[in-house]
């Protein structure tokens, strides 16, 4: 089963993606498996703590590449980045996101205290609710700190590395619906991430919290893969 339009894909271009997985490939994929439409959303993390990271993408080569691509394709590709957010680089994200023509930009958060949560770091002498308070409170202030944003990417990432396990969205409600209110208040969606089925068995955000942003009467959804090889394109394995 497979989304019609993947808005959370990522490429060779990505320090942790598939060395195979080019625009192209990509666009082939996407035509046998009937899918209409590939947003790319490579990474820009500043000032990463993972050291894979700590290179950014130079972005100059990455959309020249991209629109080579475009020019010689009548498939439906559209330019988009997945920017991590962390306080110290808030005005160099800002700046950033006003340098490049992108069309579609997902706001995450992958470091907390310039600490990774892949490698649990970040973890290490906290409570689960401490761990968890801090990282809600981290999106909301990326919300409120990035205006140039179109969806806010894998909201609860954090359960995915976390040695603490899943969270239960009533014991972090406040938080949560002021996330959700914020964005809804800037006219900002959330990303509905189908890459938490294979490891939660459920997506980022998880089904309660994405019922709960409509209930406060938010309408713009994204669904995204987050691929980062040829194979996961477009896979979800649920109806959402």
């Amino acid at each position: 089963m497979y989304l019609d339009r993947d808005s959370h894909v990522h490429t060779n271009f990505s320090q942790d993606a598939d060395p195979n997985a080019s625009f192209q490939a990509y666009i082939d994929e996407a035509q046998r498996k009937g899918i209409t439409q590939i947003t790319f959303t490579d990474h820009i993390d500043f000032d990463a703590a993972h050291p894979l990271f700590q290179t950014p993408i130079n972005y100059d080569e990455y959309i020249a590449s991209f629109n080579e691509v475009k020019q010689h394709t009548t498939f439906d590709m559209k330019l988009g980045v997945e920017i991590g957010y962390q306080s110290h680089t808030k005005d160099r994200i800002n700046q950033f996101l006003t340098q490049y023509p992108f069309e579609f930009v997902i706001l995450s958060v992958h470091y907390v205290e310039k600490k990774d949560l892949y490698t649990k770091e970040y973890f290490q002498g906290k409570t689960k609710k401490e761990a968890y308070d801090t990282y809600f409170k981290l999106c909301l202030e990326a919300i409120n700190n990035t205006p140039n944003f179109t969806v806010f990417g894998h909201l609860d990432y954090i359960s995915r590395y976390s040695p603490f396990g899943d969270y239960e969205y009533q014991d972090y409600k406040e938080i949560i619906d002021e996330i959700l209110q914020a964005l809804i208040n800037r006219n900002k969606g959330i990303e509905i991430n189908t890459s938490g089925l294979k490891h939660e068995g459920r997506t980022y955000p998880c089904t309660q919290v994405i019922n709960r942003y409509k209930e406060l009467g938010g309408t713009i959804l994204s669904y995204g893969s987050d691929a980062h090889n040829i194979s996961e394109l477009g896979v979800k394995q649920l109806d959402i």
